[in-house]
């Protein structure tokens, strides 16, 4: 039997009063025909809504910083920057929103489905003219334009779209939103265009925010140092006042159990790594190799899907899990990061010195590394500089240093690094520094790595945290296809040292180091 119009009447009005309180209601009203949400779009929008929470408190409830990681394609854009905001704006209509995403035009595209739906029949029923609100949200007339609009008086709410590294100057926001701040894999490898949005982010975007403000970054990784990456780096900082993010991480097929971190630690690793991994299993509680949403895409055509990109776009597109292309050598997972190295190791430092006095000149650079008895080698405070007088300067200040007593230094053996020591030892303060040339037995920087590559990818080469890590790590997997590999020429002739010299505890070495006063040199 048909419905009546009082029962039809009846069920309009529940279905309007859902939608003012539940995202997910609001959605499927407000697109009736063709959102039909899963699993994981209920999931995100409790989230969501958590984020609405703490605007409206003032950030005293609720969450204020949200990351959400989904592979293309599975709405993450539809709900995180269009129905969202619009469902916001009517709870709070004197919410002010930025919508940022890599590009104005795709800002400004979200910003306009939003303001259509502001001004569709659906919204007015629900927070408009034709609900039961007391003030009806509407769209001012003077202030429309498709990427900056407003709300009608007495609301004081609205939209800015900008493109990542434009200008916003003069809007504050309670909802800084941005959606893909990066284009694609070549924008998110330019490690200018990364400084680029991480300055536009820090010193333009986060600025806007009003007290009690949230953000939303709603992001397909592509590397372990985009925003979101370097996001999460800092959490594990030593900053105490960094964000603490909550983290919603899809992957495309859910993770065999023992890729999750199984303790604080592992967790922890991972951030200083770029890279969120939930610590007890998936988020939506899936099973090993369960899809996220079989409904549109079944395991079948994921697999495939899979089988058909490189190994690192799968991982970082599909599995939000991002990795550093592989070189010739190394991979971005070869390297352990451990607190501190083993007591009284024989450290060696191979100094490599380049010729460069511009900004985009190779860099001076100098690593200590040590071999313990089991054959791994421990590499630690990695120091560079582009300009050879400032590095030689704070050479000299590390060589006299507590830390470096008994430390070998060496530098390879030809006219320009042998001049330069040369001049450099007229320091007499270096008098008691064990420094020799020496002589590299390759003319090809592969063939110099490849002994210590090859450590690496039995999971024998550690490095001692700190600040250099990240960079070292990514240079070694560009490796040598990167620009400045200075990195890894210093520890190519730290190893070669090692294998001249012993490994293991301090002791004398095969061939005694070449001890060289500034007196001795110069009579």
């Amino acid at each position: 039997m048909p419905a009546s119009k009082a029962e039809l009447a009846l069920l309009e009005e529940i279905d309007r009063k859902l939608a003012q309180h539940s995202l997910i209601d609001f959605s499927k009203y407000m697109a009736p025909r063709w959102y039909k949400p899963v699993r994981h779009h209920e999931f995100v929008a409790g989230y969501l809504e958590q984020v609405a929470r703490y605007i409206e408190t003032g950030g005293k409830e609720g969450i204020g910083r949200l990351m959400i990681f989904e592979p293309p394609r599975y709405g993450k854009s539809v709900q995180v920057s269009q129905f969202f905001p619009a469902w916001l704006l009517g709870k709070m209509p004197d919410c002010r929103i930025i919508l940022a995403s890599y590009g104005a035009e795709l800002a400004e595209e979200d910003s306009l489905i939003v303001r259509n739906y502001v001004t569709s029949r659906e919204y007015a029923a629900v927070f408009g003219r034709n609900s039961t609100v007391e003030l009806p949200v509407e769209l001012s007339e003077e202030r429309a334009s498709r990427g900056n609009w407003r709300l009608s008086e007495p609301h004081r709410g609205g939209v800015k779209a900008a493109g990542v590294g434009g200008g916003i100057v003069g809007f504050g926001a309670h909802l800084l939103n941005i959606n893909d701040p990066f284009k694609g894999r070549k924008e998110a490898k330019s490690e200018s265009y990364r400084r680029d949005v991480m300055t536009w982010y820090r010193s333009e975007a986060y600025t806007r925010l009003e007290e009690g403000g949230a953000v939303i970054i709603t992001h397909t990784r592509w590397d372990p140092d985009d925003l979101a990456g370097q996001e999460l780096q800092k959490m594990v900082s030593d900053d105490p006042d960094a964000d603490q993010w909550t983290v919603v991480m899809l992957p495309e097929i859910a993770l065999n159990e023992e890729e999750y971190p199984q303790t604080e630690e592992q967790f922890k690793e991972n951030l200083a790594r770029g890279i969120y991994i939930p610590m007890h299993g998936d988020q939506l509680g899936r099973k090993p190799g369960e899809v996220l949403w079989s409904e549109k895409y079944p395991l079948v055509s994921v697999k495939k899907k899979h089988a058909n990109v490189l190994d690192y776009e799968a991982a970082a597109q599909f599995q939000q899990m991002p990795r550093l292309e592989h070189g010739e050598l190394f991979t971005d997972s070869d390297f352990e990061i451990v607190e501190r190295a083993p007591e009284g190791l024989q450290w060696y430092a191979y100094i490599d010195l380049a010729l460069g006095k511009t900004e985009t000149s190779d860099f001076n650079a100098v690593a200590p590394v040590g071999m313990d008895a089991d054959g791994d080698l421990y590499i630690r405070d990695l120091r560079k500089e582009r300009k050879l007088e400032t590095f030689l300067k704070n050479l000299a200040t590390w060589m006299l240093s507590d830390d470096e007593i008994g430390t070998i230094w060496g530098f390879e053996e030809h006219g320009f690094q042998s001049l330069v020591v040369k001049d450099f030892l007229k320091d007499v303060r270096l008098a008691r520094v064990a420094l020799g040339g020496v002589k590299l037995p390759w003319s090809d920087k592969v063939e110099g790595a490849r002994p210590w590559a090859i450590r690496a990818r039995n999971g024998k080469v550690k490095l001692v945290r700190g600040p250099w890590n990240r960079s070292f790590i990514r240079t070694a997997s560009g490796f040598p296809d990167v620009k400045h590999d200075d990195e890894i020429d210093t520890v190519s002739g730290g190893n070669h040292m090692i294998a001249q010299g012993g490994v293991g505890l301090r002791k004398p070495v095969v061939s005694a180091p070449i001890v060289v006063s500034a007196e001795e040199l110069f009579v």
